[in-house]
């Protein structure tokens, strides 16, 4: 685990991404007397259970936004659910512009996580075969999916604590002076000078996230998953701390459910 140690916080947007080196983690705070955000802690972890052992998040105070898809579709011969297509993709994809739909990839059936064959497990789950972007992601969608089914059956809280979402359509939401998307993309220099920007205008000054850039080696962290880990983080803060209202793609009866209605599928933004 690699950690960098700032000040305690009385609210907390915690924002998750993937990266190489496992999760990457940025946890912000305010500043009363200025208003503005500052980064209070920025870890990278190898798993989700060494992330949640060290931040120990709190419902109360807390709120989690992670890039990785929750709730799985299991098709018509589910156990947990029936579902055989998220809505929420389909309906996050309409919100972005055409140059960033193609950022919402094909979720795996999650009879995929376990199978030898994970491409032909989705297809007789749910009649598609997977990419090579998702089978690439998989191994990072099973340890989602095994980590919040062992909250579920313990009975500890999840929904409207820990939630799924999209640091595209956060972008796109936090830049509130043109009220679109950036134009570069993420792993572009210019793309990520627009991201900063767009997170300092949102509260994050660049001086937070130019020392965060300096934290990690790129094996461990790249610039893009620290800034959409920063920026799922602003999104969760401003929810947290009621900035915000909390937002979800997916609104009346296209809602769907897993874990026998326990968990709800949707991505949620501000």
């Amino acid at each position: 685990m690699s950690v960098s140690p700032y000040s305690d916080a009385v609210y907390r947007g915690i924002g998750i991404d993937s990266c190489p080196g496992g999760w990457a983690a940025v946890v912000l705070e305010a500043l009363p007397e200025e208003g503005r955000l500052q980064i209070c802690q920025a870890a990278v972890y190898p798993t989700l259970s060494a992330l949640w052992e060290d931040l120990s998040p709190n419902p109360l105070s807390d709120r989690i936004l992670i890039d990785i898809p929750i709730g799985l579709a299991e098709g018509a011969n589910g156990v947990q659910n029936r579902v055989a297509d998220r809505n929420c993709d389909r309906d996050c994809r309409k919100l972005l512009p055409k140059r960033r739909k193609s950022s919402v990839f094909p979720v795996p059936a999650r009879q995929a996580l376990h199978a030898e064959d994970p491409s032909s497990a989705n297809a007789q789950a749910t009649g598609r075969k997977l990419s090579r972007q998702t089978i690439n992601i998989l191994p990072k969608i099973r340890e989602t999916d095994d980590f919040l089914a062992a909250r579920l059956n313990k009975g500890l809280p999840v929904s409207g604590f820990i939630e799924e979402s999209h640091p595209e359509l956060v972008f796109l939401r936090l830049n509130d002076n043109a009220d679109e998307a950036p134009l570069y993309g993420k792993k572009e220099a210019e793309g990520q000078r627009e991201r900063s920007g767009i997170l300092h205008r949102a509260g994050l000054p660049n001086a937070e996230t130019e020392k965060l850039f300096t934290l990690f080696a790129r094996k461990q962290a790249a610039k893009d998953d620290l800034l959409d880990a920063a920026a799922l983080a602003v999104a969760a803060y401003r929810i947290v701390s009621g900035r915000s209202p909390v937002k979800h793609v997916t609104e009346g009866e296209r809602r769907q459910f897993d874990y026998e209605g326990r968990l709800e599928m949707n991505i949620v933004y501000v």
